[in-house]
């Protein structure tokens, strides 16, 4: 397991060469500050209600809980189809559309009002990619737990354009704290078998694991909230976020494709 870390840290330190050769070194802010807004939505290609989470930050000295945000007034626009969607809170902090459809290629605004501060974010969806197939195979460390493996096809892309990708995945129904994004800088059009490691998996264990196509936007941010993954602190440690006006968190429009497996 240090070897995988330290393997995936050497990858993501090459972060922005992928982007650019010119790009600028990320640098992440680690400083304590005061609450912020932490707002967290998405749209996919599944069927809605989508989702759209108000929460404040806290400092590390603090509890790991975070106070919800009531009363605030959300508005998700499908700016291709010209449909505004005024989302509803149907419990504290948490917002839920109506009418919204998630459709790839559309482009999606939200829009958020909490107590007179503004923040907007735009994503737009890309096209579905597959998750072709899931399976497991055994680790090249040796032991007995074996490594899962997603299976998909990169569509080919011509020219500097890139295909983003974030993977969330259940662990006997419970979320994997692991933050998982890859793009195909070094693998476009290609049939892809890249295992995915940091859980320990015993015979009998459930997985379900989902292969999300993201915009470069939502890709900055897991990729900068990964390198802060393992800091000690309950409060998001400022990854770079596609949000305007001063929150934190993130807006993705998304595709979506599930596979799942019982570990044998």
């Amino acid at each position: 397991m240090r070897l995988y870390k330290i393997l995936k840290l050497a990858c993501i330190i090459l972060l922005p060469a992928v982007f650019s050769a010119c790009q600028k070194v990320i640098n992440v802010n680690l400083n304590a500050t005061a609450a912020r807004y932490d707002v967290q939505g998405n749209v996919t290609n599944q069927p809605g209600p989508y989702l759209v989470t108000i929460t404040k930050s806290v400092n590390f000295n603090q509890d790991n809980v975070y106070p919800t945000v009531s009363g605030a007034v959300v508005v998700i626009t499908d700016v291709t189809a010209n449909q505004a969607d005024t989302l509803t809170e149907t419990t504290p902090g948490n917002y839920k559309t109506h009418v919204l459809t998630g459709t790839p290629g559309h482009t999606y605004q939200l829009y958020v009002n909490a107590a007179s501060n503004i923040f907007t974010a735009t994503s737009t969806m890309p096209a579905l990619v597959n998750l072709d197939s899931l399976y497991t195979q055994p680790s090249p460390f040796g032991g007995d737990h074996p490594e899962l493996v997603p299976e998909y096809t990169d569509p080919v892309l011509v020219g500097h354009n890139y295909h983003y990708y974030h993977f969330t995945e259940y662990y006997n129904d419970t979320e994997s704290s692991n933050i998982i994004v890859r793009n195909d800088a070094l693998i476009n059009g290609q049939v892809v078998k890249q295992t995915i490691g940091g859980e320990y998996l015993m015979t009998g264990d459930s997985v379900a694991l989902y292969l999300e196509c993201i915009d470069s936007g939502v890709y900055v941010y897991y990729s900068t909230l990964e390198l802060t993954e393992n800091q000690n602190s309950a409060s998001p440690s400022n990854p770079l976020t596609n949000l305007t006006g001063g929150a934190l968190g993130y807006f993705s429009a998304h595709t979506s494709s599930l596979k799942t497996l019982i570990v044998k």
